[in-house]
């Protein structure tokens, strides 16, 4: 669906929707969840995103 590029940060925000409560099915965990790991981890995670069009997550993860 795709964001402004103003909302790039809070969407990694626990408990964050972006929806009316109801029309999805989800708990709004899982990108904070992903980031905390993969920051644990020594990487880094960001969002690319055009709204109407879709969102790319990438992430960096350094080599063991």
């Amino acid at each position: 669906m795709g964001f402004e590029p103003a909302h790039q940060e809070q969407i990694f925000e626990i408990f964050q929707r972006w929806h009316p409560e109801g029309e999805y099915e989800r708990t709004e965990i899982g990108l904070a969840l992903c980031q905390r790991i993969i920051e644990r981890h020594d990487g880094e995670m960001w969002v690319e995103s055009e709204p109407g069009e879709g969102s790319t997550f990438l992430f960096t993860h350094p080599a063991a």
